[in-house]
């Protein structure tokens, strides 16, 4: 039932509340993307940059347990941002607090320790709310090409700019 209604949320609040221009650089976690997608405007803004440029500058990023790191606060605030209805804000805030977690190892449990950070990555919801989270990193420069995969981040540049 939980799956079924944080596939609900994700569909009729979460997706419709996200405009296609916030996350035209996204290409996991969506039904319109796809590793391919990805390596082919990869492969594609690189040889464009190429044919004008003897190189490029490639900054790959990849968020070291980016799920684990999440701020729900920040999440939260972001999700207001863009207009989602406050009764899918509130049912996700109730989904991400609360929550605790234990180790079982060679029968013996840990004891239990609430979990104030992170969203649930193998969830119906958390790949969409992690897209929300990072929708907003942006290359700072017009020179830089930005795109995303999951929790990875490429940076394509051809040239620096020279401050004088």
């Amino acid at each position: 039932m939980s799956r079924l209604a944080e596939k609900i949320v994700v569909t009729r609040w979460l997706r419709p509340s996200i405009p296609a221009t916030v996350i035209d650089d996204q290409y996991a976690f969506r039904p319109t993307g796809s590793t391919t997608a990805a390596l082919v405007r990869f492969t594609h803004t690189a040889s464009k940059m190429l044919e004008s440029n003897d190189y490029v500058r490639c900054l790959l990023i990849d968020f070291s347990r980016a799920f684990d790191t999440v701020d729900h606060a920040l999440l939260l605030a972001k999700l207001v941002k863009l207009n989602c209805p406050a009764s899918a804000v509130n049912w996700i805030g109730c989904f991400l607090t609360n929550r605790s977690q234990y180790c079982r190892y060679n029968g013996i449990l840990s004891a239990k320790l609430n979990i104030n950070r992170s969203i649930v990555q193998g969830s119906g919801i958390g790949p969409t709310l992690y897209i929300i989270m990072k929708h907003d990193l942006r290359a700072i420069s017009e020179i830089n090409d930005l795109f995303k995969f999951a929790d990875d981040t490429t940076c394509l540049c051809h040239r620096i700019l020279m401050l004088t």
